[in-house]
Formats: C-alpha cells, structure tokens, sequence
C-alpha cells in the first residue's frame, strides 16, 4: 500500500489487481486547475482573519484550549469509526466478508483523499471500495460506497434540522437559518436520489447497452443495491450518531475557547461547519471558509471574534493530525490477504 492509490475497476473480480487511473475527463481537469487557485484565496483570507483578530488574543486562546483537545481528539476517532461502521453496514449481507479491522484501516487512510481531494467524502468512499474490493468484488464495493455517500448524505440533512431550528434561536429568519434548511432539503434528497437511481433497472439497462463492458457487472451493482431498503436505516443512524458526536465535539471546542456553551450554540456551531463544507467544496480542508463563517457569526454566539475563530483552528488541527494519521497508516499498518477457499 506504499505507492499511489489505484482506481476501483468494476471489472476486477475480489482478488485481482486494480488498474491504474485513466487520464481525467476535461471537468476534472478544470478543477484541478481551480483547486490550487481557491487554496490561495482561502489561505488568504484565513491570514486576513489571523491578522484582524490580533495573534496574542488567539495564541492566549488557543493556549487556554489545550487541555480540552485530547477529548476533541477522541471525539473525532470515535466519529471516523462510526463512518467506517456506516460503510461497513451498507455492503449489507455480505458485510461479514470483509473484516472490521481492514475496514478501520481503509477508512484512517481515506481520511487524507476525504480532507484533500475535490470531491471530499465521495472520493474518500471511491479510495475504500479500492482498498477493501479484495474481499468481495468492485461491484459490489462499488455499490456499498455510493450506499454509504448516500446514507452520509441523508444522516447529514436529518442533522442540519436541528442545526437550523438552533440558528433561528440565535439569529432568527437569517441567512443562516435559510442556508441550514435548504441545506436540509437538499442533501435528503440528494441521498435519495442516489439511492434511486442505484436501484433503477431502466438505468442499469441503458449502461449494458451503451457500456459493454460494464455490462457483466451493472447486474451484480444493482443486486447489491437492491440488497436494503430504499434508505437503509443501519448505514444512516450509524452516519447520524457519527454527526450527533461531531456536535459534541464542537461543543467541547467551543467551551475550550471561553464560550458559555448550551445544546443550541452547539447546534449552530455544528450547522456553520455543515455550511462551511458546502460552500467551500473547492478548498483543500476549508481552509479560510470554516474560520470566516465562525468569524462571521461571534455575535451570534455572543463571544469575541478571536474566540470563534479559535473554534474552526482547533478543528483543523484535528483535521491535519488525523490526515497525518491516516498517512501513514498504509506503512505501519499492514492487512492479510483475503483468504481463498
């Protein structure tokens, strides 16, 4: 596992080497080209912040929050294993195939394509139906990752409702109580979406008859998508729980920072991080984004600039040691083969 990830291939039976990628398609190039560009403004308006909010007021802050952050830290493994269990909960039936550990291993190492790469989750849920297909097959992996994104989709709009009726108690009708309730509308039916269009026999037929050689594995794609309900509720309240810790989690930083914290400013601080992501789906880590929305909203969290940015650095400290983590993984910890009968 030392050298560059390689592309899931629906095409490899369990067992058989993937192939290497294919030279990306003119929209993925676009954004590759984008990325860099968003990356340097982020990283411009994030000094912008520093800068605004004094560096002694945030360096006293940050300070003051150190003895908080090994509970943060727990906090967040806890949430990464949830979404493994998530993942590991959508291959369904054939869930007992593929070992816990492996599924552990494979999600510490996706955690670096999820915080980096463009397409954030999906790309991190494509790179462990890569590393687990051996123990089932790239159909089938396939299907239990685009489950998983799905039900991620889902158990993230259902957490958005509390987040927003939170953000009308704090700043009433705003932009931010609008955001969190599109943002609810638009992610249930996202999630659904997916799942539909999975299940669907029209579109498994049209990619037979245009994509010949997917033909021979859109039926076993479709079958392992028809294994579960429409929304499968094991892989969504695992996704659920996982969001339910992130808001302790930010509850925790925001009491580390200074913050008088209740259920409600834990809610909202929560729902900035969900609008963060969704808005700065092009920066590596939202780096900028997540420390102007905090910024933004102090005075909804009636504290000081400083401390709410303090919020969204100490969550990206998290995020970096968890990248660095899941970086290494693929060096330290090795797994078995799948056993053959």
């Amino acid at each position: 596992m030392g050298g560059e990830p390689q592309e899931l291939s629906l095409d490899a039976p369990a067992g058989v080497p993937l192939t290497r990628p294919r030279a990306l398609p003119t929209r993925a190039r676009v954004l590759a080209l984008l990325r860099p560009a968003f990356a340097v403004v982020g990283l411009g308006v994030f000094a912008l912040l520093i800068r605004d909010a004094g560096t002694r007021e945030l360096w006293a802050v940050l300070s003051r929050a150190a003895p908080w952050l090994p509970l943060v830290l727990v906090l967040e493994g806890a949430r990464l294993m949830l979404d493994a269990l998530g993942t590991w909960l959508a291959y369904g039936n054939r869930a007992g195939e593929v070992p816990l550990r492996s599924m552990a291993r494979a999600q510490l190492i996706s955690t670096v394509v999820s915080n980096l790469a463009p397409a954030g989750r999906t790309a991190g849920e494509a790179l462990k139906a890569a590393l687990l297909s051996p123990y089932t097959s790239g159909a089938t992996a396939a299907a239990a990752a685009a489950t998983s994104q799905a039900a991620s989709l889902v158990a993230s709009g259902l957490i958005s409702l509390p987040c927003a009726l939170a953000a009308y108690l704090l700043t009433g009708p705003s932009w931010m109580t609008l955001a969190l309730g599109v943002h609810t509308v638009l992610l249930v039916l996202m999630g659904a979406g997916m799942r539909c269009g999975m299940r669907a026999r029209r579109l498994g037929g049209w990619l037979k008859r245009r994509v010949h050689r997917l033909a021979p594995h859109a039926e076993t794609f479709q079958e392992s998508a028809r294994g579960c309900a429409l929304l499968p509720a094991r892989p969504i309240v695992a996704n659920f729980l996982g969001r339910g810790l992130q808001v302790a989690q930010y509850g925790a930083l925001a009491v580390a920072v200074g913050i008088d914290v209740t259920a409600v400013e834990a809610f909202f601080a929560q729902g900035l991080n969900l609008v963060s992501l969704a808005v700065g789906a092009l920066v590596p880590g939202q780096v900028g984004v997540s420390e102007g929305a905090f910024a933004l909203s102090a005075g909804a969290l009636h504290t000081t600039t400083a401390q709410a940015l303090s919020i969204a650095l100490l969550a990206h400290g998290v995020q970096v040691l968890f990248v660095l983590v899941g970086s290494l993984t693929p060096l330290v910890w090795k797994t078995d083969s799948p056993k053959r009968s």
